[in-house]
């Protein structure tokens, strides 16, 4: 299995330990990178084993046949990760957000 990172989704991830802790989510930096760092190895370890869905037309700007699956991390939040699926179990990652954010364009 491989996965890969659209540059959109790769920018994101790179940009999220920054916008949780801003927001007051985490105390310490090093808290926020440590749950996103958390919630990649989490996703790239089981993405494969993971029911997917497809997604609704509202992600289509991310990519064309998309599909999302769903990683709870608290009582509040949930991930999705929306990515491609290629032959050769190759995974591109195009987005990601969570229930907070489009959780009302999810089916």
């Amino acid at each position: 299995m491989n996965i890969y990172y659209a540059k959109t989704a790769q920018d994101y991830i790179v940009e999220l330990s920054e916008i949780l802790y801003e927001k007051q989510y985490f105390i310490y930096k090093e808290s926020s990178q440590e749950y996103v760092r958390f919630l990649i190895r989490d996703m790239e370890a089981t993405i494969h084993l993971k029911r997917k869905r497809k997604a609704s037309f509202y992600f289509s700007r991310y990519g064309k046949d998309l599909w999302y699956v769903s990683y709870p991390r608290s009582k509040q939040t949930t991930w999705y990760f929306f990515f491609t699926h290629h032959a050769g179990d190759v995974y591109v990652i195009r987005y990601m957000t969570n229930n907070h954010v489009e959780g009302q364009y999810l089916r």
